[in-house]
């Protein structure tokens, strides 16, 4: 009894501490963590040579990389001449198409009768980049994303962006009201086949 009342360290108020040593296999565990820890920062956290996970996150990232650009130099985005956005844009089928992807995509911008919102009016005649249909289909492919328009050109399929350039020019000279003022030069619209 004599042992155990030498290893109180402290008392106060009815509580006493004891001074006992930590069971080994407790202190092992502990140590041996220590001891991992460090091992695993020095081999994965600190190493960015091969085979870490860092590494192995660029080579995949690479490869997609790669995969896409493939395909995209397999199915490049050839726009289509005057002549077919033109004729499309007196046709049916392509105008119900053409109106379906500007509702879609375009009229949260450009109003529901493209009277211009955020974006630029596109029934008058005046255009900020180009109102040839040819410059429409570019600007629409590529976007102004300095303006806020993104681009579509691998969003939308081919042939629903020739639809709604064929829609938009179907539509100039239509006069909406609430029409945003005009923005740009003035630039004639190419005739229509026929007319």
């Amino acid at each position: 009894m004599a042992d155990f009342e030498d290893k109180v360290l402290h008392e106060l108020d009815g509580i006493k501490e004891y001074d006992n040593a930590m069971p080994g296999w407790l202190m092992a565990i502990w140590w041996g963590s220590l001891l991992f820890a460090a091992v695993y920062l020095m081999y994965y956290a600190l190493s960015f040579g091969e085979g870490t996970m860092d590494s192995e996150y660029r080579a995949e990232s690479q490869q997609a990389a790669a995969e896409v650009q493939s395909y995209f130099d397999a199915h490049p985005l050839v726009p289509p001449t005057s002549a077919v956005l033109l004729a499309g844009a007196q046709s049916p089928q392509v105008l119900a198409k053409g109106e379906a992807r500007f509702t879609k995509t375009c009229a949260p911008c450009h109003g529901a009768q493209a009277q211009g919102l955020i974006g630029p009016n596109l029934t008058d005649d005046r255009w900020i980049h180009g109102g040839q249909v040819e410059q429409v289909f570019q600007s629409v492919v590529k976007g102004w994303p300095a303006k806020g328009m993104p681009p579509w050109g691998r969003a939308i399929p081919p042939d629903e962006i020739a639809a709604l350039v064929s829609y938009v020019r179907s539509i100039q000279g239509s006069n909406p009201p609430n029409a945003k003022a005009p923005e740009g030069d003035k630039v004639a619209p190419e005739p229509l086949p026929g007319k």
